[in-house]
């Protein structure tokens, strides 16, 4: 596999479905709130999960991308949306655009949208780096074996046939084969022997993956299952504090605190929205704990 690596932590050996359960409540939180408190809530509650599965080094490349995704997303807001009643800066009047002001909630409602980004995007690192594709591909398999196993093969190929590719140019490079240079017509004809190469591989790992799941059996009878993934108590004190997270959520939808008036001009922050805030990032960042505490007591491993 091209991204995921496993790692000797707690979220690592959780459940698959806690962990689906973790990104699906998160993202569908996301989409639902549009109070920047709120949204601050769960990108810090996602931080802290990565951080306990440890894979943040590849989480900045992630962040740099979407931060300069949200000031983009902050400029075009500020530049095309004239609502607003905090004036910043006031332009020279434009054929298309007409008079082109900057107002403090234009700049707003970009950044709350911009960290609705850095919330998305951050569970989908997550799920790249912190969750096993296979084990997720296996809680599928029942209800569509085929298509599980067409997408299992893909997934496992797609990054063999990439470092193929990799491998078999530095042979060529080696040779003395100029990939680069010269016009492109030459580039063309230095590229077929690698492509020729690198079919013949494919099919030669092909053929034997068949003649291992024909040895094994696959098709002939019920399926086996040689490691099955255990639920624990770890497992179930997360899903407890996702329900927990997911109901103040949702509550806090029906009662309309979840919205923000950005314009005309922007709201006001109360304490209680913190204070709900706070407790909403405490129940969402529960496996950030009990990874913290996986680690420090052995006794307290044994235990979940």
């Amino acid at each position: 596999m091209l991204a995921y690596r496993e790692k000797n932590n707690l979220i690592h050996k959780i459940h698959p479905f806690t962990a689906l359960s973790f990104i699906l409540t998160v993202f569908l939180l996301s989409l639902l709130f549009s109070h920047p408190v709120y949204l601050l809530a769960l990108f810090c509650a996602v931080g802290l999960v990565i951080g306990a599965a440890g894979i943040v080094p590849q989480w900045k490349g992630y962040l740099k991308f979407t931060l300069s995704m949200m000031v983009i997303l902050m400029m075009v807001n500020a530049l095309f949306v004239h609502n607003g009643a905090t004036v910043l800066l006031r332009g020279p009047r434009l054929p298309v655009l007409g008079q082109t002001q900057i107002t403090l909630e234009a700049l707003a409602y970009g950044a709350g949208m911009g960290i609705r980004l850095l919330v998305i995007i951050s569970v989908f690192c997550f799920y790249t780096y912190a969750v096993h594709p296979d084990k997720v591909l296996k809680l599928f398999s029942r209800w569509g074996r085929q298509s599980v196993l067409a997408i299992t093969l893909a997934t496992r190929l797609f990054p063999l046939i990439t470092q193929d590719f990799k491998r078999i140019t530095e042979i060529q490079r080696c040779r003395g084969v100029k990939l680069t240079s010269g016009s492109w017509w030459e580039k063309i004809k230095n590229f077929v022997p690698i492509m020729s190469v690198l079919l013949l591989s494919c099919l030669e790992r092909s053929w034997q993956m068949a003649e291992s799941m024909q040895a094994r059996g696959y098709g002939s009878g019920p399926r086996t299952s040689y490691h099955r993934d255990l639920w624990r108590p770890r497992d179930w004190l997360i899903l407890a504090g996702l329900g927990l997270g997911l109901g103040t959520g949702l509550w806090a939808v029906l009662a309309g605190w979840s919205a923000y008036a950005y314009y005309p001009r922007l709201g006001k922050i109360d304490l209680a929205s913190i204070k709900l805030a706070g407790v909403l990032m405490i129940t969402l960042a529960l496996p950030a704990l009990l990874s913290w505490g996986w680690k420090k007591w052995p006794l307290f491993r044994s235990k979940i």
